[in-house]
């Protein structure tokens, strides 16, 4: 059986402390030894970032034709197709790649490098079919929120059958896109929705999709992407609170631009304590992910907040001194709590 670094460390450490309470045998603790392995790590970073690369590459050439050089316009116009046609033919193409998809699924299994780029066609395939059916179709002018809304639908019906993550990840990205734009019609043009300015409204969508995260557990079709939901759900009410903190509920970028920052500090302060009390609750409970986010956007807001009230007040050296004192206080209390829990579990073995 073939183990991460981190995975084998904690069965070696398992182990080490079974033998060394006389609950195992040195024999059967060396049979145990041998019976997993590392994996290869140095293989699967240069598997990881060449799919990386290859996605990147992907990307960037499609934007090159598509967008830049508008290869498609130009065909287009030159063998006399419609809008309507370059849909249909581009709909097809995404019909193509998700049987692809699936059929590999089906004969291999999740084989990630694989399926990602099928995954990645897919989204551009669909993207361009709803684009060109849109125009086609017409009454779309400056209306984006259909299309988005469509494309949110497609994208998370097809993830659901080929149950892939990033194809529910652009979903959720969709979904936000046209959230922004339906508020926009919603409020006939106006900045405000409901009292909410744009990033007012996109911390309540990403508090949403946070707290959906927690449903999808009981729906077992969509148990899969419970984790990526969650994940995408706090850094989305995270990115959206910390622009919501520089801006607040305000409606008017050329007011907020003379507008002194003290103004907002209400908002400010109300995401620094949203923040620690997110660390808090992500140590007490073992919640890695919010606690890792949590921490970088703390950074971040401190940061954000020194710039804004002390930029032209306060010495540099000092104020990043005081900062690397409170960062070593909270490093030597969270190595406090680590071993704390580290002697509990040892306890409880």
């Amino acid at each position: 059986m073939e183990l991460d670094k981190k995975e084998a460390e904690v069965i070696g450490n398992a182990i080490q402390y079974w033998q060394e309470s006389a609950r195992i045998s040195p024999e059967l603790a060396k049979e145990l030894r041998g019976s997993y392995q590392l994996k290869n790590s140095n293989m699967d970073a240069v598997a990881v970032y060449s799919l990386i690369a290859a996605i990147s590459c992907g990307l960037l050439a499609f934007g090159a034709l598509v967008i830049d050089e508008k290869w498609i316009e130009l065909l287009r116009k030159r063998w006399g197709f419609s809008e309507t046609v370059v849909g249909v033919g581009f709909t097809a193409l995404a019909g193509l790649f998700v049987y692809l998809a699936k059929r590999r699924q089906n004969r291999i299994g999740a084989a990630r490098s694989g399926s990602e780029t099928y995954h990645i066609a897919i989204v551009l395939a669909v993207g361009v079919a709803i684009t060109y059916w849109t125009r086609s179709l017409g009454g779309f002018d400056g209306n984006y929120a259909l299309p988005l809304f469509i494309a949110a639908a497609a994208y998370g019906g097809i993830a659901i059958f080929l149950r892939s993550t990033l194809l529910w990840t652009v979903m959720i990205i969709a979904l936000a896109g046209w959230w922004g734009a339906q508020t926009y019609l919603w409020s006939q043009g106006g900045y405000r929705f409901l009292g909410m300015n744009y990033p007012l409204r996109m911390t309540f969508f990403g508090l949403v999709i946070w707290g959906l995260s927690a449903l999808l557990a009981y729906v077992r079709p969509l148990a899969f992407v419970r984790e990526v939901t969650y994940n995408i759900g706090i850094f989305l009410f995270l990115l959206a609170a910390w622009t919501l903190s520089i801006f607040g509920n305000y409606d008017d970028l050329a007011g907020w631009k003379v507008t002194r920052q003290s103004h907002f500090w209400f908002w400010a302060a109300s995401f620094t304590l949203v923040l620690a009390g997110l660390i808090f609750y992500a140590f007490k409970y073992k919640q890695d992910t919010l606690r890792d986010l949590s921490l970088v956007f703390f950074l971040l807001n401190i940061y954000t907040r020194y710039f804004e009230y002390f930029w032209d007040r306060t010495n540099s050296g000092i104020f990043f001194a005081l900062l690397a004192l409170s960062f070593w206080f909270v490093a030597r209390k969270a190595e406090k709590w680590r071993r704390a829990e580290q002697a509990a579990s040892a306890g409880t073995q």
